[in-house]
């Protein structure tokens, strides 16, 4: 197969996937990105690999920006930086129950890097709320889940980054910053 015909498989592979509304599959696909993209460089050479990592970059911040929750649905306020994985966010909640993904997307190679800094203040009133941050396929980590402060530094690998909170009947407020 002629590099044309790998780059146009991939193309429409994504774009149906993208098209169909199949975040689950879109985003475990994007996750390998890289390990199909390496095959590819091995068959036919490196100058279409560059090309399609470009593509892909694309469709991937098109199709990871879906799993945002969006903007109508917040029960906050979000305010993004230079891209989706940085900006602030600040809400009120009673009695929520649901999950809110804040920032993040899918990206083989963020331009900004891979490092982000996350700030939380939580106040829990009632209820449950959980702070969290998910890569990839693995298991949602813990940022904050008790009344009090987050600061770190964390290191995104390639693929989808979310950071979220998670609310069972929770009354409380957040406030969060990501650089």
């Amino acid at each position: 197969m002629t590099g044309k015909r790998i780059l146009c498989i991939i193309l429409i592979c994504m774009g149906a996937l993208l098209l169909s509304g199949c975040n689950s599959i879109y985003q475990a696909l994007s996750d390998g990105t890289e390990k199909i993209l390496d095959v590819a460089s091995d068959i036919v050479g490196d100058t279409p690999q560059n090309t399609a990592l470009d593509i892909m970059d694309a469709l991937n911040e098109i199709g990871g920006n879906t799993v945002l929750t969006s903007e109508f649905s917040l029960q906050g306020e979000r305010t993004t930086g230079i891209d989706n994985y940085v900006g602030t966010y600040s809400a009120e909640y009673e009695d929520f129950s649901k999950t809110e993904y804040l920032f993040g997307g899918v990206d083989v190679e963020r331009e900004q890097g891979n490092e982000l800094t996350v700030e939380c203040v939580l106040k829990v009133d009632s209820g449950t709320a959980k702070v969290f941050w998910i890569s990839g396929s693995e298991n949602p980590v813990s940022l904050i889940e008790t009344d009090g402060t987050y600061k770190e530094t964390i290191t995104l690998s390639s693929g989808s980054n979310y950071i979220g909170i998670e609310c069972e009947d929770f009354t409380g407020s957040m406030e969060l910053n990501i650089e």
